[in-house]
Order: structure tokens, then sequence, then C-alpha cells
């Protein structure tokens, strides 16, 4: 718990002073990893999606999310939330819900 809330306060901080640039300069770096860390946040305030292996890049406001969910539910959602985030120009979800054996 010590080491979640240490990393909610570095989230925290860094958002508070990474700024984006101003939309005459286009993206940048700064805004992107802006965006991602809100991404990461608001999937792991999500229960469902909280222990889930989800990694998101962006580049240029789009977002690609990719590894693996529970259910299609939680896929779609993780899409949903990334699309709400500010500063997100579009999202790829290419999550996947791993293969379950068969019980033949």
């Amino acid at each position: 718990m010590r080491r979640l809330n240490r990393w909610l306060i570095a989230l925290g901080s860094a958002l508070m002073f990474i700024s984006g640039s101003s939309p005459a300069e286009g993206p940048s770096v700064a805004s992107d990893a802006t965006i991602t860390a809100a991404v990461q946040l608001v999937l792991w305030k999500e229960g469902s999606l909280a222990g889930t292996d989800i990694r998101i890049e962006t580049a240029y406001g789009d977002v690609t999310l990719r590894g693996f969910a529970n259910t299609m539910d939680d896929i779609a959602m993780a899409g949903r939330l990334a699309r709400a985030v500010p500063g997100v120009r579009t999202v790829r979800n290419v999550i996947r819900v791993p293969v379950q054996p068969s019980r033949v």
C-alpha cells in the first residue's frame, strides 16, 4: 500500500509539472507523457481494470492500448475511458482476452 501511495504522489507531482504545448506548436513529448499518465490513472481507478496487464503508448495524442484484460467488457471499458481523457485524439485498442484452456 505504501508503494502505491508513493506512486500516486509521484504521478500527481509529474502531472502538475508537465505542461502541454500550445496548439500552434502541435503535440509534444511532455503532453504525450501527461496523456499516458492520465490514461494509466483512469484505468487504475476502474476496479475491474486495476489488476490487468494493459500497456499504454501515446504518440502525438494517439493512444494505443495493448495487453490483456479479463473480459470483452473490460476491453471496451478501457477504450471508452481512454477516449474520455483530455488531449486524446484517437485510441487504438488491441487489448486481448487470454486464451483459456478447453475443458474437454
